[in-house]
């Protein structure tokens, strides 16, 4: 059971890759998360010049971040932390091309490259300044190039297309959600320190918008794609992957839980791999578009609740909003004539008793 992948002409040990964040803004932190069982590593994006974000900008929000984090030890210290760098994951310099035009966005990709570099990505929340960047950055450098785009772009095909013809060799997605604000509501103020207290959301809570996200940009171009923005367990990296992810993104959980997140997440796919005798995890890449083509879709399913599986723990009813639930001495039924079949029930079952006929 492998869980090892190509990308971009490397060899990976996994798929788990730590994305552009804290965790991988210096030399000292790069070396202590190549310790982990990390397959790849993002640096932080690298802006020209040294910057520092006004406090506090990171803050927990239930289970995800909110986050206002613009710092970076500069152009100068990350050609020289490149140049010393010597560890055994992969890694990809990160340019923060939102801060600069597409030339000097190039021109920063060049100097790293020559400082030792292998491979180079460039972020921003205007797709049209990547697409130009990429065309640039094609004609001058011969290591792979990737985009990490924002979310909710409009006319996606297009642009993704565009990126692929402009020399693109992986995408990235997404960036995290926002602006986005949370106040405090004993003070009034914003949570985080920025000007208008405003930030970007990411973690746990932006799983589904960027699951469909992967799915897209996969049915739409044929190059490696990493899913970034919502993984924290096995269970969502499997996800990404069978939306079509060739590579999965964690940044927001190793955050809140440590690196040693990664660990965990490599262990867990390894016996799920074995459990559904799975020779390779690429095996699954893309899983789910084959299942939508081939699915048929059905509005006469409704409810049945297994009696021998049933604790009564009531959580069913609870939902069941056409009133179609109603309890007996040994488990809950379900009026088939009222179920309308909207699956929440299911959903909320601790103990997996309701299935849909």
């Amino acid at each position: 059971m492998s869980l090892s992948i190509d990308f971009l002409g490397f060899r990976l040990k996994n798929p788990l890759m730590l994305s552009e964040g804290p965790l991988s803004g210096d030399f000292e932190l790069l070396k202590l998360v190549s310790e982990y069982r990390i397959g790849l590593i993002f640096t932080k994006g690298i802006r020209l010049k040294p910057a520092i974000s006004p406090v506090p900008f990171i803050r927990k929000y239930e289970r995800s971040l909110i986050n206002a984090d613009w710092s970076c030890i500069g152009m100068n210290e990350w050609l020289d932390v490149i140049s010393k760098l010597d560890i055994n994951v992969p890694l990809v310099t990160s340019i923060a091309k939102n801060y600069v035009k597409p030339d000097t966005a190039v021109e920063m990709a060049v100097e790293l490259v020559k400082a030792g570099s292998k491979a180079v990505s460039f972020v921003d929340y205007n797709s049209n300044e990547l697409i130009k960047t990429v065309r640039l950055a094609r004609t001058k450098l011969k290591v792979p190039i990737m985009v990490k785009l924002p979310p909710f772009i409009h006319d996606m095909e297009k642009v993704l297309k565009s990126l692929v013809r402009a020399g693109v060799d992986a995408i990235a997605a997404m960036d995290s959600i926002g602006p986005i604000l949370s106040i405090d509501i004993e003070t009034g103020e914003p949570l985080l320190g920025s000007v208008d207290g405003s930030g970007y959301l990411s973690g746990r809570y932006i799983l589904p918008v960027t699951l469909k996200y992967i799915y897209e940009i996969s049915r739409f171009v044929n190059v490696p794609v990493v899913g970034v923005g919502g993984v924290t367990d096995y269970r969502s990296a499997l996800q990404m992957i069978m939306a079509g992810a060739t590579g999965v993104g964690m940044v927001s959980e190793p955050l809140l839980k440590g690196p040693g997140i990664f660990n965990k997440v490599e262990k867990d796919l390894k016996s799920y791999l074995k459990k559904k005798d799975i020779g390779n995890i690429s095996d699954l890449r893309g899983i789910t578009h084959k299942i939508v083509e081939e699915r048929k879709v059905s509005a006469n399913m409704r409810a049945w609740i297994n009696s021998d599986i049933c604790t009564m723990c009531g959580a069913c009813e609870k939902v069941c909003y056409p009133g179609a639930i109603s309890k007996n001495l040994k488990s809950y039924t379900v009026n088939r004539i009222s179920c309308v079949g909207c699956g929440l029930c299911e959903s909320v079952c601790p103990v997996n008793a309701v299935t849909f006929k």
